[in-house]
C-alpha cells in the first residue's frame, strides 16, 4: 500500500512539474507575442509618424515658395491613423549655420538683396549696411576664393584669395574681408584643393549681424506615443555655378 501511494504521489508531481514547465512555455511564448506585436505597432506608428513629419517639411516648403503664412500645427492621417504635426521655422545658428564644401564648389553668403523682375530677390529681409565681414573656415589648407559681387553702373565682380589671419565661430581659419564695394549684394567663397578635400566655412558680420542666411525648418510628428523629427536647411537660391565663370566673358558683366 505505502508503495502505491508512493507511486502515485510521484506520479502527481511530476504531473505538475510538467504542467508547470508547459505552462511556463505558454506564457514565454504568449508575453513574446505580445511583445512581437508591440514592437511590430511601434515600428508601423514610427514609420507613419516620419512620413509625417517629412509631409510636414513638403507643407512648409510650399507654404513659403507660395508666400503664404506657414502652420505651426498640422493634423494628418497617414495609413489611416492621425498624427499631430508642430511645425518651427528659425534661423540656423551656431554649428547648424556652417556649410561644408568640397574642392572646386561655391556656397553663397547673402548681404542685400536685389530687384530681379522687379520683385526683391530672395526677399525684403536681406540687408547689410557695413562694409566688412569675417570669414571662418576649417579645412586642410587656405586656398580660400571670394568673389563680391556688387552693382556699381551694372553688375561686378572683385575677387579676393584670402589668407588665415586667427580662427573664429569655432573654426581654426579666418580672415576679415574689409572694404566691401558699395552695392555689395553676395559673395561666394570657393575653396581649391586635392579633389576629395572639404572644407567647413561659415561668416559672421561685423559691427551688426549677418542677414538671415536661409530657414531651418523642424517637423515633429507625433503618431500615439512615438514622435518622430525631422529637420531640414532651405537656403536662399544661389546663381549657377557657371555664373561665376561668365564674369570673365564680355557682355555686361565685369571683373
Amino acid at each position: 500500500m505505502n508503495r502505491r501511494y508512493s507511486s502515485s504521489g510521484q506520479a502527481l508531481l511530476i504531473t505538475l512539474l510538467v504542467l508547470a514547465v508547459a505552462l511556463t512555455a505558454g506564457l514565454s511564448l504568449v508575453a513574446r507575442t505580445i511583445t512581437d506585436i508591440s514592437i511590430s505597432e511601434k515600428e508601423s506608428a514610427s514609420s507613419k509618424a516620419f512620413e509625417a513629419a517629412e509631409a510636414g517639411i513638403e507643407e512648409t516648403l510650399r507654404a513659403i515658395e507660395a508666400g503664404e503664412g506657414v502652420q505651426e500645427n498640422l493634423s494628418l492621417a497617414p495609413g489611416g491613423e492621425e498624427a499631430n504635426i508642430s511645425i518651427n521655422v528659425s534661423e540656423p545658428v551656431g554649428e547648424l549655420a556652417n556649410r561644408e564644401i568640397y574642392s572646386g564648389e561655391a556656397t553663397t553668403f547673402w548681404l542685400n538683396y536685389f530687384l530681379l523682375d522687379g520683385e526683391d530677390f530672395p526677399n525684403s529681409d536681406i540687408t547689410y549696411s557695413k562694409d566688412k565681414v569675417k570669414l571662418c573656415w576649417s579645412g586642410p589648407n587656405n586656398n580660400i576664393e571670394a568673389a563680391i559681387y556688387y552693382q556699381s553702373g551694372g553688375d561686378k565682380v572683385k575677387r579676393e584669395y584670402l589668407s588665415n589671419s586667427g580662427g573664429c565661430l569655432d573654426l581654426d581659419k579666418g580672415v576679415t574681408i574689409s572694404s566691401l564695394p558699395s552695392g555689395t549684394k553676395f559673395i561666394n567663397i570657393r575653396f581649391y584643393g586635392n579633389a576629395n578635400d572639404t572644407v567647413t566655412v561659415a561668416m559672421e558680420g561685423m559691427g551688426t549681424a549677418l542677414p538671415q542666411q536661409g530657414n531651418l525648418i523642424t517637423s515633429e510628428a507625433t503618431v500615439g506615443d512615438v514622435v518622430r523629427k525631422v529637420t531640414v536647411f532651405q537656403g536662399w537660391p544661389v546663381p549657377p555655378s557657371f555664373f561665376d565663370f561668365a564674369l570673365f566673358s564680355g557682355g555686361s558683366l565685369s571683373k
